[in-house]
């Protein structure tokens, strides 16, 4: 092979490697940003996940402030929202430990279909337990349930307005 016939070659292989290259950096550069976005989504559903909690916390509090739901029922879901919010740091804390101490007295009982396929006594006997648990844990459980509508207006962006509006009181105050 000759020195011409080696430049030429070489020249080949040169004008073939540099679009290849920059295809590759392209790439490189694509993935780059491909895993940027995914990240920057990621926390954008994190931090509307985290919001969505702490609402539906403001509104169970509010909920058990108001006596608008049992304390049995409103405690096992606060509990559950506390575990699932920033990966249940705050369910052992002070002035909310009192929803985990009453769900781990109560998580035992039947609930929804399993509480339906009770026998009448097996029923009466929960709800006996349910009520005296109840009873025992309900001043504690009204001060917490208050401390946890301060917290989730806290760490959230909740103007304590209510979510629905009267719409026929809405229309008769503007004259309409």
């Amino acid at each position: 092979m000759s020195a011409q016939d080696a430049t030429i070659f070489l020249a080949a292989a040169i004008a073939l490697i540099i679009p290849l290259a920059g295809y590759a950096a392209h790439l490189h550069y694509e993935a780059k940003r491909q895993v940027a976005l995914a990240q920057q989504t990621h926390e954008q559903e994190r931090l509307k996940a985290r919001e969505n909690v702490l609402e539906n916390l403001f509104l169970l509090a509010k909920a058990l402030e108001e006596q608008q739901v049992s304390l049995t029922e409103g405690c096992l879901r606060v509990r559950v929202f506390l575990d699932l919010l920033d990966e249940g740091i705050y369910v052992q804390r002070a002035d909310l430990v009192v929803f985990d101490t009453f769900y781990q007295q109560t998580k035992n009982l039947a609930t929804h279909k399993e509480y339906t396929n009770l026998s009448s006594t097996e029923k009466v006997e929960q709800d006996k337990t349910r009520l005296a648990l109840e009873e025992q844990y309900r001043a504690e459980l009204q001060k917490a349930a208050t401390q946890l509508r301060l917290f989730s207006e806290q760490q959230g962006k909740f103007t304590g307005e209510p979510l629905f509006v009267n719409a026929a009181a809405v229309n008769t105050a503007d004259g309409k």
